[in-house]
């Protein structure tokens, strides 16, 4: 029998009460799915007490006052959300929803067919709860510019299976953050760039070029706009210094690349106990980032290129 403790906590909106009773009770047929509240409109759900402990809210697009998008632009930093509606899923409101950052979109009509409706209750649980199992799971974070791609390649290609998260900070121009996932996506590796309010899961979490990439405490993917920090935006500065709360949880690691980026970020980091590795400056096209890692903190250790897998699995290891 399931315990508090693995229970996925789940909100639905939808004006309709028939349309939100059927969607608990079609969840709740799963002991492992309670929902813990129910509003009519995005401004109720926002306001419902509950929204502070659920992993997940259901909502539908087409409601009045505060609609669907508007309540996935709100939510997702806090919680996932799952899209279920009327519309059809090739629709310009669905394509919109899941670019915001809904995890998944589902027809209601269609939830009426046993398949799909365990389908339904799978992508919840999911979605929910995908970050239950990461509980002092490490977390490695890499920062990299020029140079640093074809090392970033191989260290992802060696570490496969992931069975951590990888944030990465890579410094490259506008409209390139899709292709460096892609590539890793052909090394082996499940990679994305990062959309906001992604929950920690093993795999590559590539930061989109013009927003600055955060974790927060509850291991959830903030992107933020703002002006360049280190001179780049995104900087691998913000993302390092955002992930302190990690303590010994954290592996970080600065590669090639020009200027100092990422160099505050591993003093801070490596004072809260975390592993913080650079490259070695003799084998970087660009040495100028390892070398200030290293000088920003004597806890900051060299590593050549050859050996940078090995020293980031025996990290994971020791977390």
């Amino acid at each position: 029998m399931s315990n508090v403790a693995q229970l996925t906590r789940v909100l639905i909106a939808d004006d309709s009460d028939i349309a939100a009773a059927y969607l608990e009770r079609l969840l709740e047929q799963d002991p492992a799915i309670r929902v813990v509240g129910r509003a009519h409109d995005g401004n109720e759900l926002l306001g419902l007490p509950q929204r502070n402990i659920a992993h997940l809210a259901i909502v539908d697009v087409l409601m009045p006052g505060l609609g669907g998008l508007s309540v996935i632009r709100r939510l997702i930093e806090h919680c996932s959300v799952i899209v279920v509606s009327s519309m059809a899923h090739d629709s310009p409101v669905a394509k919109e929803a899941l670019a915001l950052g809904a995890k998944a979109f589902f027809n209601k009509r269609e939830l009426a067919q046993p398949a799909e409706a365990q389908r339904f209750r799978d992508a919840v649980k999911l979605n929910g709860q995908v970050s239950a199992g990461l509980n002092g799971t490490p977390v490695v974070l890499i920062v990299g510019s020029t140079g640093a791609v074809p090392p970033l390649e191989s260290l992802v290609q060696h570490l496969q299976p992931l069975k951590m998260p990888v944030l990465v900070v890579q410094h490259l121009p506008e409209g390139k953050a899709e292709g460096l996932a892609q590539l890793l996506c052909v090394r082996g590796a499940r990679a994305q760039v990062a959309r906001p309010g992604d929950v920690l899961e093993p795999r590559v979490f590539v930061a989109p070029i013009g927003r600055h990439m955060r974790l927060d405490p509850g291991d959830r993917i903030r992107l933020l706009e703002g002006p360049r920090v280190s001179q780049h935006c995104p900087s691998g500065d913000v993302l390092l210094e955002s992930a302190a709360h990690l303590g010994a949880r954290a592996i970080a690691l600065v590669l090639s690349g020009l200027g100092s980026d990422g160099a505050r970020g591993v003093k801070v980091l490596a004072e809260s106990g975390a592993t913080c590795l650079a490259q070695h400056p003799d084998e970087c096209v660009a040495p100028y980032m390892p070398r200030a890692a290293l000088s920003a903190s004597p806890l900051v250790r060299s590593v050549r290129t050859a050996f940078l897998p090995q020293a980031i699995a025996r990290a994971i290891q020791r977390g």
